[in-house]
């Protein structure tokens, strides 16, 4: 199976792009995005295009494949963010993982602990394997380029973050989903959660 191959059932009204290494694919992507978009940001198709793109390289870099948003409910308040980036572990031995994924999943545990003491985090068991689960509040910010004001754009926010070891490989995927609001998290987060349990590798790879 290709490592980096997986399926996923995104949240319905779920709109984003795939992020790839070809940069006019991932503006054409933007392009679509925003002609659905921009009416909902008071923008034009094309600024909200150009602010997509201004964030493709540090996805890019983070190994970023599907980024966007949906609405867990009718509100504004029920809309989230939803990131998938798959990385390689660096000169790592792709038996001892795909043997080890319980151990993986506990060391990745403990690291995020260390990093987010205030964080609820756990070692789950998804379909496709042991998975580090972690629920935290936080806030994030906007650069302007982003939002069109001068300045950032402060936002409160939860966050729930699965790690997963990929299985028969040397690979982790990184699920990531913030709520922009308390009143909407709660249906954010189930609507994560069946995403994450959806996550399965791809069939058409051998």
């Amino acid at each position: 199976m290709n490592t980096t191959a997986l399926q996923l059932d995104l949240p319905p009204g779920f709109t984003g792009m795939p992020v790839t290494e070809n940069d006019t694919m991932n503006a054409r992507f933007a392009l679509g995005v925003s002609e659905k978009a921009a009416v909902h940001t008071g923008r034009s198709t094309e600024d909200f295009a150009a602010a997509l793109l201004t964030l493709t390289p540090e996805l890019k870099s983070n190994g970023v494949r599907v980024f966007g948003k949906f609405a867990a409910g009718d509100s504004p308040e029920y809309l989230a963010t939803l990131s998938l980036a798959v990385l390689r572990w660096p000169d790592a031995d792709t038996e001892m993982l795909t043997l080890r994924r319980n151990a993986v999943a506990e060391a990745l545990l403990d690291v995020h602990r260390k990093k987010h003491p205030l964080a609820d985090a756990r070692v789950i068991r998804l379909p496709i394997g042991p998975a580090m689960a972690a629920v935290e509040a936080g806030e994030y910010r906007l650069p302007p380029e982003f939002t069109g004001r001068p300045t950032e754009n402060i936002r409160a926010q939860a966050k729930v973050e699965y790690q997963i070891p990929l299985p028969d490989s040397d690979y982790l995927a990184v699920l990531v989903v913030t709520a922009e609001s308390e009143t909407g998290w709660p249906a954010v987060a189930e609507a994560a959660s069946r995403v994450a349990y959806s996550l399965r590798p791809s069939p058409t790879e051998a």
